[in-house]
């Protein structure tokens, strides 16, 4: 097997590790929006609790008038039990953790692509490198944290997109990158389009 074939297959791990890195990272994004969200609700609603249990309900009379002691107290409880829900869920689904596990593996993915890159350019390039460089891989794979079938969906997608982009500033240096995604944006809903009405054709 020639040096080419080599290259062609560190260049296909690459190009598998750049997807998963990539959606690793969309993963690792979405859970710290949800941890962030969680996060404030849980502190916030607790600052609120506390100020409102060393309070006493007379306080509140000029702003509700037929606010009572049993009825002040049935909203604390009430709303301490929602602060207390969310702080379960948050604590179940452990958000924070998922970003942690996500993030570190889109760096390792991120090290190996740095790493294959001189190794696919050497000179002495040969078959003992291409396996050394699949079984991290395989490593890598079989460590990551799963990730949701969109996640990847749309990782393609967007790799595809820059792809795409790469090769039109090459030829057209000028092209506005904006408007140029706007109409990828709309070839693909057009695609898809066309996709579901052939599918639909056929069925009938």
């Amino acid at each position: 097997m020639d040096s080419n074939c080599y290259k062609e297959q560190i260049n296909k791990l690459r190009k598998k590790a750049n997807l998963s890195r990539n959606a690793h990272f969309m993963v690792a994004s979405r859970y710290r929006a949800y941890h962030i969200f969680f996060q404030f609700i849980i502190i916030t609603g607790s600052t609120i609790i506390a100020i409102l249990t060393f309070a006493n309900y007379d306080t509140f009379l000029p702003v509700t008038q037929n606010l009572t002691e049993e009825k002040y107290k049935l909203f604390v409880g009430a709303f301490a039990s929602i602060i207390f829900i969310f702080t379960v869920i948050e604590g179940f689904l452990k958000f924070g953790e998922k970003v942690a596990k996500h993030e570190n593996m889109g760096k390792q993915l991120t090290t190996f692509i740095r790493n294959a890159d001189p190794i696919e350019n050497s000179k002495l390039l040969n078959e003992d490198n291409v396996t050394q460089l699949t079984i991290h891989y395989n490593m890598l794979n079989e460590a990551a944290p799963t990730i949701p079938t969109r996640f990847i969906i749309k990782a393609k997608k967007e790799l595809h997109q820059r792809i795409e982009i790469s090769k039109i500033l090459e030829v057209k240096p000028f092209t506005n990158v904006f408007f140029f995604k706007i109409h990828m944006k709309i070839k693909q809903t057009k695609s898809m389009k066309m996709q579901e009405s052939s599918k639909e054709t056929m069925v009938d």
